[in-house]
Order: C-alpha cells, then sequence, then structure tokens
C-alpha cells in the first residue's frame, strides 16, 4: 500500500494541475478557436511540450534517479551533489547550442515540423515568429530536469508535482494581460517563456529546500560513474525521444490537411492527457525509485510485483475514463471548447478525434508504465525496440488514413501504434508477468463493470434532456459521470475485485484506527 499511498500524493497534484490545463485549454479555445494563429502558435508550442515530457517524464529521470541513488544510499552526498552538477553543465551546454541554432534557422526548422506550412505563407510567418519567442524556454525546462530527478530521489514527490499548476497559472494569466498590445498567440507565447524560467527558479528553490543544491562550475570532469551515465544515457534518451515521435507526427501529418485539423487533434488529445498523466505518468514517477530500490536489494520478486501491482491499479482507474470519453465526448468538448471562436463544427470533429483517442488510452497508460520499469531496471533497447515499431505503423497508417478520414485517419494510427508499442514490449521483455490467468480473470470483472457503467450513462442520457443553460448543462454532465463512477464501483464489489476489497478494508481499518485515538 506504499505505493498505492504515494501514487495518490502525485495523482491528486496532478489531478490539480489537469484540472488548470482544461481552463487553460478552454482559454486557448476561448481566444483563438481552431484557426490560422491557433495551428501556428501548437506547431510552436510542441518544442517545450516535447523537452518537458523528453526531460521531466520521459527517459532522462529514468536514467538520472537510478545513478544519483546509488550516491545517497551509500550516504555519499557530497558525491552526489557533484555528479548533479556535471550533468546539469552538459545539459546547459548542449540546450544553450541548441536553442541558438533553432533560432538562427528557425523558418527552416517550422518547415521540419510542419511541412505543408510551405503553402500558406502566413502559417509559416506566424509560426516562425512563434518559436523564436518559445523555443528559449527549452533551456530552462532541460536544466529544471536535473533538479526534478533530485527531488524524486528524495521522494520529495509533493514538491515535484507542484510545479505544473504554478506553470498553468501563468499560462492563463498571460492570455488576460496586454490585450491591448498585442494578439492572444504572442501574449501566449511570452507566456511559455515566463513559465519556462520560473519552472527553473522553482525547482532550484525546491532542491535547496531539501539541502540538495548543485555546486556550480564551468570545469567537467568525467569519472567512472559519469562514463557508465553517458554511456547509457544515448540509448536512454533515444528510447524517450522515439516514443514522443508520435506527438511530431500528429502535427506533420495534421499540417498538410486543411486549416484546423492540427487544433482539433490537440483540443482532443489534451483530454486523453489528463488520465494519463494522472495513472500512467504519476505510477511512471513512483516507480523509477521504488524498481531501482529492488534492484539495488537484487529483489527479481519485488521488481516484478510493484509492476503488476502498478499496471493493475491503473488499468482499473483507466477504463471508466474510456467509458466517459467514448460516451460523453461531445459534450465534453461542447461544455469547454464550444464558445467562443470555437465553432460548432469544430466540437463536432475535435469530439470525434477525443472517441478514437479514447480507445488507444489503456496502451498509452500501459506504455507508459512498462517503459519507465524497463528503464529504471537500465534496459533501454526493449523500449527502444517496441516505439521503432509503433511510430513505424503510426506512420504507415497514417498515410493511409489521412486523406481519405482526415483527423479521424489521423488518430486511429496514433491508438493503434499504442497498443503496438505495449505488445511487442510484452513480447521482448521477461520483465512482465502481468498477462497470466488471474490477471486475466481479474480484467474481465473490469471490462463487465465498465460495460455496466457504459449502459448506464446511456441511459441517463435519454432520460435526462440536455439544458441550454450552460451552468445546467455542467451540472447535469457531472451527475451522470458520477452516478456512471458508483455503478462501476458497485458492480466490482459484486463481482469480487481484490484490489477493490483490499483497498476498502485498508480505509476502514485506517478510519477504525483514527477514530480509537
Amino acid at each position: 500500500m506504499g505505493l498505492a499511498r504515494r501514487f495518490l500524493t502525485v495523482s491528486g497534484l496532478t489531478a490539480s494541475s489537469r484540472i488548470l490545463g482544461v481552463v487553460r485549454e478552454a482559454a486557448f479555445s476561448h481566444f483563438l478557436g481552431a484557426g490560422v494563429e491557433m495551428d501556428a502558435f501548437l506547431i510552436a508550442y510542441k518544442f517545450p511540450s516535447f523537452f518537458r515530457k523528453f526531460f521531466s517524464e520521459g527517459g532522462f529521470q529514468s536514467i538520472f534517479v537510478p545513478f544519483y541513488s546509488d550516491f545517497t544510499e551509500a550516504h555519499k552526498y557530497k558525491a552526489a551533489q557533484y555528479f548533479s552538477s556535471r550533468i546539469f553543465r552538459i545539459i546547459l551546454f548542449i540546450t544553450i547550442i541548441v536553442t541558438l541554432l533553432v533560432v538562427v534557422f528557425a523558418n527552416e526548422f517550422v518547415l521540419i515540423m510542419a511541412p505543408g506550412f510551405v503553402n500558406d505563407p502566413e502559417k509559416l510567418s506566424l509560426a516562425t515568429e512563434f518559436t523564436k519567442i518559445i523555443f528559449p524556454s527549452v533551456i530552462f525546462i532541460a536544466i529544471s530536469s536535473v533538479y526534478s530527478g533530485i527531488l524524486m530521489s528524495h521522494r520529495q514527490f509533493f514538491l515535484f508535482t507542484m510545479w505544473p499548476i504554478l506553470g498553468n497559472l501563468i499560462l492563463i494569466a498571460s492570455l488576460f494581460m496586454g490585450q491591448d498590445l498585442m494578439s492572444a498567440a504572442r501574449r501566449l507565447s511570452y507566456g511559455v517563456l515566463i513559465a519556462g524560467l520560473s519552472q527553473f527558479c522553482y525547482s532550484w528553490w525546491s532542491a535547496r529546500r531539501c539541502s540538495s543544491g548543485i555546486p556550480f562550475s564551468f570545469r567537467i570532469k568525467i569519472t567512472k560513474r559519469m562514463r557508465d551515465f553517458l554511456r547509457k544515457l544515448p540509448n536512454v534518451l533515444a528510447s524517450a525521444g522515439i516514443s514522443q515521435i508520435n506527438i511530431f507526427l500528429d502535427s506533420l501529418f495534421g499540417s498538410i490537411m486543411p486549416t484546423g485539423v492540427i487544433s482539433y487533434i490537440y483540443f482532443a488529445d489534451r483530454f486523453i492527457q489528463f488520465p494519463l498523466a494522472l495513472f500512467g505518468i504519476s505510477m511512471g514517477v513512483i516507480l523509477v525509485p521504488e524498481i531501482s530500490k529492488r534492484m539495488r536489494q537484487e529483489s527479481t520478486n519485488g521488481v516484478n510485483k510493484v509492476q503488476n501491482e502498478a499496471i493493475a491499479l491503473t488499468l482499473r482507474m483507466t477504463l471508466p475514463a474510456v467509458i466517459v470519453f467514448l460516451s460523453l465526448a461531445h459534450p465534453l468538448i461542447s461544455i469547454l471548447y464550444g464558445h467562443g471562436k470555437f465553432s460548432g463544427a469544430s466540437v463536432d470533429r475535435t469530439a470525434n478525434v477525443l472517441r478514437v483517442f479514447s480507445i488507444g488510452l489503456p496502451a498509452y497508460v500501459v506504455a507508459k508504465i512498462m517503459s519507465s520499469a524497463l528503464l529504471a531496471q537500465k534496459d533501454s533497447k526493449t523500449p527502444i525496440t517496441a516505439t521503432l515499431v509503433a511510430v513505424s505503423s503510426n506512420i504507415i497508417l497514417s498515410v493511409l488514413l489521412m486523406f481519405p478520414l482526415q483527423e479521424i485517419g489521423i488518430a486511429i494510427a496514433t491508438s493503434v501504434s499504442g497498443f503496438v508499442n505495449v505488445y511487442v514490449m510484452y513480447k521482448k521483455s521477461k520483465s512482465f508477468t502481468f498477462m497470466d490467468m488471474p490477471f486475466i480473470r481479474s480484467m474481465r470483472k473490469v471490462l463487465l463493470s465498465s460495460f455496466i457503467m457504459f449502459i448506464f450513462i446511456e441511459v441517463m442520457k435519454i432520460i435526462i434532456k440536455d439544458p441550454d443553460d450552460v451552468c445546467l448543462r455542467t451540472m447535469m454532465l457531472i451527475f451522470i459521470i458520477i452516478v456512471g463512477l458508483i455503478s462501476y464501483l458497485i458492480t466490482l464489489l459484486i463481482l469480487g475485485d481484490d484490489i477493490l476489497k483490499f483497498s476498502i478494508a485498508t480505509l476502514k481499518k485506517k478510519f477504525m484506527k483514527k477514530k480509537g485515538e
């Protein structure tokens, strides 16, 4: 239950961040709609988003935390500080060089990301301008990842997961400030830059709070541990980088499509990112130090147990989200985005993309957990192979489906690639044992409960008429979701789900203990 308790801490703060993220996206849609400026901004915004996932949620911390923890577990705190200092300087140097190159060749860089913009000079000009403003934030995001890795190593998950909340507040505020001075997309671009700088300041302050500052020097000494780290780093980063290629593929193929397709995909994907971050990424963050600890104890059974527990727990929470998105995609999109410059046609098309993305959600979540677990065991080859195969399938399916189906074809390709990723990792690695008969039997209960939840929601949609008032519609939507979730939990309980019964028994025990005190 220690894993579940830490998971609830991280996922609780992540939920707060993602709720603010929903507010942020609603502000995006209100001020920008699904037009030329929004498409151009989203292409420029992909860069910091990619590096944030690459460093903060990707392979870097999966490799940094085990190495850093080796020092702290041996009480070599000075050595840990100097190790992190050397990594910090290497990342700073590389990102400064990359940023200078991108800013100088921004036009060419945008065309690599969105080749379809070559036929739309307005989009190309705006995307180039926004890239020059936004890309320097990558420096701050990248170097902040070292401090974030230190916080993870010290299990300071609260401080680690607080930053996205503050970052979302900065982006929301940027849309409401200086409205007479510049366009919404330009205000937002400067907001991204300020958020990147703020992230660095916050991460530095947080690491200092737990007495884990980084001594700075321009001299980089390559020790044996540094050589081991740098030898493993390329494969690990390649794995994380390849897994993010799907993000760029959606933009690349979307740029060839008519104006708005990039926006439909983006806004639908933001809904998927909520449960993905809440369940998959949160569990991945917790698994890295947990598996590192068990690896040092040479406990193979312990590693397998924590992996299986993580996958079983997250799937029980992910499948209800799938049902909600499948059944309630249109009202969700309409309430959150269907205002301002976001038209009714945009709502319809975004809702259809969300339904397709939701089918791939369980695969995205499980793939994130499996990848984090393998990287924590210093196995980078399996995730790289799996993501290469998944990306290849995404490219082939996108090319085949995007012209007849446009954004729906791109969404289908992305969802299928998620399942391909999981399948290849499972087949190639002997580390995962969750697909046994007990797991299959328990998943039958979860699937049946999810189906009952779907029936309840569909019946509620028929019984309850959709009111015109936005507040009433929102309340009705929340009510339907709550009823659906209650039906899901009750069905699970009737079917005798072990994990749910264990969780209830643990909560009862804690409640009685507190009551006795």
